[in-house]
């Protein structure tokens, strides 16, 4: 089941670690993307057992980065942008890594450049935390970042439906329940495919 093995991974770290300094420990996940390690635990208040932060070198990537990264991406390479992006969080959203859709170009994350596959890798990472951190059903745990990331396709496509900046304060929003998906009348099929795939993904359970 996508994030639920490593969510619990995650959670067995913290039984072990060394460090109990925030950010003391670190997994390493530079064989898949140079640069790339999780750092815990985590600063969240609360103490969420799992909780870590992401880091590329000494860049730690957000959601709002990825949502602005999402965003230029499906501008520049317009409809077939956006649709590739959408087959690829599909994918991501429904098989986790084990996916087999990648993006057909270089996606760049804040000036921070992935190729192939190292964007599903990173992207799972920052997403996974979600569901440690604000998991339903008092949140939407991974489903968040999936909506605002489809949200951010929308406003490259559609800007005068949705803008970017709207996505980006959707994203930033904390203190209660996230908002919901975005909804408009004039809002394509093809978008609601997308959200009804984020909807039903398979819950960790953890």
């Amino acid at each position: 089941m996508p994030f639920a093995d490593d969510i619990l991974y995650m959670k067995n770290l913290y039984t072990k670690m060394p460090v109990q300094e925030v950010h003391g420990n670190t997994h390493s996940l530079e064989e898949h993307v140079p640069g790339l390690q999780l750092r815990y635990p985590g600063a969240l208040r609360g103490g969420k057992t799992g909780d870590y932060c992401l880091y590329l070198n000494d860049f730690a990537p957000s959601h709002i980065h990825v949502v602005r990264a999402v965003h230029t991406y499906c501008e520049i390479s317009g409809h077939d942008g956006a649709e590739s992006m959408l087959c690829f969080l599909e994918d991501l959203a429904t098989n986790g890594l084990t996916g087999t859709v990648d993006l057909p170009s270089p996606f760049e994350v804040a000036g921070h450049r992935l190729e192939g596959r190292q964007t599903r890798v990173l992207l799972y990472w920052l997403i996974l935390q979600e569901d440690i951190n604000y998991p339903s059903p008092g949140h939407m745990g991974v489903r968040m970042p999936f909506v605002r990331y489809t949200e951010a396709v929308i406003s490259s496509i559609l800007p005068d439906l949705l803008d970017i900046e709207t996505v980006v304060a959707r994203t930033a929003a904390r203190g209660g329940r996230p908002a919901p998906r975005f909804a408009h009348a004039s809002l394509p099929p093809r978008f609601l495919r997308t959200f009804d795939v984020i909807e039903n993904m398979r819950r960790s359970g953890v």
